[in-house]
């Protein structure tokens, strides 16, 4: 989806007034107030709408409350929202597979994962390799499952604070991990969800007690399938 979060809550207020199946009166102080901003700021926004073809207004002569309504275009962003959001909250049963490709990393790995140690070893029950793989997921889709993975809950540490130097905290989630061709061997791991990171949600980081990399015979751009089978219950660990 290309629209900023901040503007889908103008299209969900347009189509719960009625504007989904046509033209309503909608000032835009009264829109404002809906969800929560001054009527300058609602203003600018509708016109950002507007002119990138996600809502049509109407010429009311000047009147104080126009009228508008939800182009195909705000419609089609509405739904694929939609459709995010169901994915996110659906109860899934079996495995959930994210499907990536393996990237270069920033070389800041080896140092958190010596930070972080104590933890992946009492709670994880593995000595992980000193580094991260790093995996840019490949679609929207494999992003909104990510979120679905982090509904179930994993492995907490919470952050701390070392040296004047403050840690966030990090989930740790158990997948297994392998090449993305039919057949590929498998290899148990984790990938990160931290707190403070440099990388946007579509890149995972991934720790084993092996050389990923090495084991599965991975460069960066290879393709990379990594699955995850819940647990029949959230399994929450804290140190």
């Amino acid at each position: 989806m290309s629209l900023k979060p901040e503007y889908w809550k103008y299209l969900v207020e347009i189509a719960k007034a009625g504007g989904f199946s046509g033209k309503i009166p909608l000032s835009t102080s009264a829109i404002g107030d809906l969800v929560g901003v001054s009527q300058q700021t609602a203003s600018r926004r509708l016109r950002y709408l507007q002119d990138h073809g996600y809502i049509t207004k109407f010429d009311t002569s000047g009147n104080k409350v126009q009228e508008m309504s939800l182009a195909e275009k705000g419609i089609a962003e509405l739904r694929q929202v939609h459709e995010d959001l169901s994915m996110i909250f659906a109860t899934f049963s079996g495995e959930i597979v994210l499907h990536g490709k393996v990237i270069k990393g920033l070389g800041e790995g080896k140092y958190y994962v010596s930070k972080y140690l104590s933890f992946f070893e009492q709670n994880l029950g593995i000595e992980p390799y000193p580094g991260t793989l790093n995996v840019r997921l490949l679609s929207d889709k494999d992003i909104a499952l990510r979120s679905q993975i982090e509904l179930h809950g994993g492995a907490l540490l919470r952050g701390f604070t070392e040296d004047e130097r403050s840690f966030g905290d990090v989930f740790a989630y158990k997948v297994t991990v392998a090449r993305g061709e039919p057949g590929s061997d498998e290899v148990e791991a984790y990938f990160l969800k931290i707190a403070r990171t440099h990388y946007d949600r579509n890149v995972l980081e991934l720790i084993s007690d092996k050389n990923l990399r090495d084991t599965l015979q991975l460069a960066d751009e290879d393709y990379i399938k990594i699955v995850y089978a819940p647990p029949s219950r959230p399994d929450w660990v804290t140190e």
